[in-house]
């Protein structure tokens, strides 16, 4: 059956519905973005890699920004943004215009995130296997953006990001663990059992405890799912008490933190 042409917006025709992929809604829009424009808050974020909470998977919209005082964007699809911006807040990436990474986790902060999930944006970007920016950077941002809204989300998320997180889910539970009174985790750090280094998500290493989150990808993946066997059994083994983190405890971690506190014994 021969597939007719989709508009997603305005004057513009693709093969396919472009669905919620966003960074591919933002490519298609492109060809009619004004210079004065770029893309802002959670389009510019899913532009440059940032993890979003779940509530915006569904978000086919746009967010189009432009300086205050220019003439704003109006298009069907599109959510308009009048910014307080200069020049150095504003990148091409991928022949798109947005803005920066660092800008662009500062304005997360006023889009409705939790502490949790702007720390979780935050830690990608300073991901040691792929940095997008640095602590530095970060901060320097946070600094430029001093009694705006949001200001103080972003200090309090600054102060608890890493470069170590591997994943948003983990981020977000170390969060959940700090904000009820625990002693932070060390996270992804090497450790020594049975002559082989075992790299636990998040662990306290003096009281040989650690939590090991399980995404899906570790229950679907024969070779993932036996390599996690083996590294409990060998925590196990070495005297460590482990807790498999699941998605029921990533949305609501109250099971885990009364585990942690019987094994840490501060309840």
């Amino acid at each position: 059956m021969k597939k007719h042409p989709v508009a997603p917006y305005q004057s513009i025709r693709a093969s396919a519905d472009p669905g919620s992929d966003i960074p591919l809604r933002a490519l298609m829009f492109n060809v009619r973005m004004p210079e004065r424009a770029f893309y802002y808050g959670p389009t510019a974020a899913a532009v440059h890699g940032l993890p979003l909470p779940v509530r915006f998977s569904d978000e086919t919209l746009l967010h189009v920004g432009v300086a205050a005082g220019a003439r704003r964007l109006d298009a069907l699809g599109i959510v308009p943004h009048h910014v307080r911006i200069t020049s150095a807040d504003l990148v091409t990436i991928r022949d798109v215009r947005a803005t920066s990474i660092e800008r662009t986790w500062c304005d997360l902060a006023t889009c409705g995130l939790t502490v949790a999930e702007l720390v979780a944006a935050g830690d990608r970007a300073l991901w040691h296997r792929d940095p997008r920016t640095t602590r530095p950077d970060l901060s320097a941002a946070v600094a430029r953006y001093e009694g705006r809204r949001g200001s103080r989300l972003m200090r309090t998320a600054l102060m608890l990001l890493t470069d170590a997180s591997d994943s948003a889910p983990e981020s977000e539970l170390r969060v959940a663990i700090i904000e009820a009174g625990f002693a932070a985790p060390e996270v992804n750090i090497p450790v020594h059992v049975g002559g082989a280094v075992i790299h636990p998500d998040l662990s306290w290493p003096s009281r040989r405890v650690a939590i090991e989150y399980e995404g899906d990808h570790h229950r679907t993946d024969r070779d993932q799912w036996n390599s996690d066997i083996r590294r409990q059994t060998m925590l196990n083994e070495a005297g460590w008490s482990v807790y498999r983190a699941t998605a029921e405890d990533y949305r609501s971690a109250h099971r885990l933190l009364l585990w942690l506190a019987r094994r840490l014994q501060i309840a």
